[in-house]
């Protein structure tokens, strides 16, 4: 296809270290699945062999080196980018996707017109009943939200089936644990605005993922992946995905700072994970194997601390307070506290009664145990 070599180049780079992988869905036991790609040609031949009948997936993520893509060292990859699935789950796509399957995996041949037949039944759930649709809006919304706050959208591209991805472009850099920080993200960003689609288990093993090549065609619906915009209508990424026409695409026009924002969002749960671990320790160390829960109910815990919460949610078991943490100047409830604990949304603090005790108030596991005691007296639990 013209241009997609120059497409691939500004999307990966003139030179990278991935791997190219075509997950083997007929019974061949030669069929080799993974391939070394460092350019744009190398890329481009192998889409060109296999779109339409193989998956075409690529490492999201460049390894860094020609060693280190022998090696695959996860500590000496380089990031520029975070990969955002967005999938709708439906029983009939899924039933019909895999009756083809089933058929596929006895060979390209293999009962033929039930193999078209069955292709047929998937285009039209996607063409005429929108099947995609679901998905593609909520990337769209995320990509609004996305760019209110870093400046501009993430790059969207439909599947060629039934959901879309986007991808967050930066400047290259090394990340300490890229994993934690985009898997928090993601949750993050579903919970705040309900998302239904958005895949977490994309984002829990990020480094590790694979994505779909841009303009190789899916290998049971026969529609390209291609790129789209938030304005596009969903007619419109359809026809782009049947006609298959190569766009220019400039990474620059992508770029944000939004590494930044993970970085700090690693800092962050390094140091709950920290927390977390200590309170472990502690617990282990006061009571032994066998833990002791003082705090049965964290909500009647934190109402004698902090009073009455500023809004109760009996429904949702949970209460919100403006933020206690010195530094945290709280103009909305952002403080969360449930029966097992608390989590700000504001500076992402979390933890159990004796965390809190020892960081709002400063005292040591000494000086907590002894104020934990003077309330068992008193029975307050």
């Amino acid at each position: 296809m013209k241009g997609l070599q120059s497409f691939y180049r500004s999307f990966y780079g003139k030179r990278f270290y991935r791997h190219f992988r075509r997950p083997d869905e007929f019974i061949n036991e030669n069929f080799r699945i993974q391939f070394k790609v460092e350019t744009p040609k190398q890329l481009y031949l192998h889409v060109h062999r296999n779109s339409g009948t193989h998956p075409c997936l690529i490492h999201t993520y460049d390894y860094g080196s020609r060693g280190n893509l022998n090696k695959c060292n996860s500590d000496k990859m380089v990031f520029d980018r975070v990969f955002f699935d967005f999938d709708v789950s439906n029983n009939h796509i899924k039933k019909v996707k895999n009756q083809l399957v089933e058929l596929r995996s006895q060979g390209p041949g293999y009962e033929k017109d039930k193999q078209v037949q069955l292709k047929d039944q998937l285009q039209k759930l996607i063409l005429e009943d929108e099947i995609a649709k679901p998905a593609i809006e909520e990337a769209k919304d995320f990509s609004h939200h996305f760019k209110d706050v870093f400046g501009k959208y993430p790059a969207l591209f439909f599947s060629g089936c039934k959901g879309c991805h986007a991808y967050a472009f930066f400047n290259q850099f090394k990340f300490i644990n890229l994993n934690r920080a985009v898997s928090w993200f993601a949750g993050h960003v579903k919970k705040s605005f309900n998302y239904q689609t958005i895949d977490l288990a994309v984002t829990k093993d990020a480094q590790a993922r694979l994505s779909r090549v841009p303009y190789s065609k899916h290998q049971l619906t026969g529609l390209a992946v291609i790129p789209f915009t938030v304005e596009d209508k969903y007619e419109v990424i359809i026809e782009k995905a049947l006609a298959r026409e190569v766009e220019s695409f400039y990474r620059e026009d992508f770029i944000t700072d939004f590494h930044l924002h993970l970085q700090e969002i690693d800092k962050i749960e390094a140091h709950n994970a920290q927390i977390k671990e200590n309170v472990r320790r502690n617990n282990k160390k006061q009571y032994g194997s066998n833990k002791i829960k003082f705090i049965d109910d964290h909500r009647v815990f934190f109402k004698s601390i902090l009073g009455d919460p500023v809004k109760e949610y009996p429904e949702k078991e949970y209460v919100m307070y403006n933020c206690p943490f010195p530094g945290h100047d709280d103009k909305k409830p952002s403080f969360r506290v449930h029966r097992c604990g608390y989590y700000c949304y504001g500076c992402l603090k979390k933890g159990n009664y004796w965390q809190f005790l020892k960081d709002c108030y400063g005292w040591s596991d000494e000086g907590v145990k002894k104020h934990l005691n003077s309330l068992k007296k008193n029975n307050i639990h």
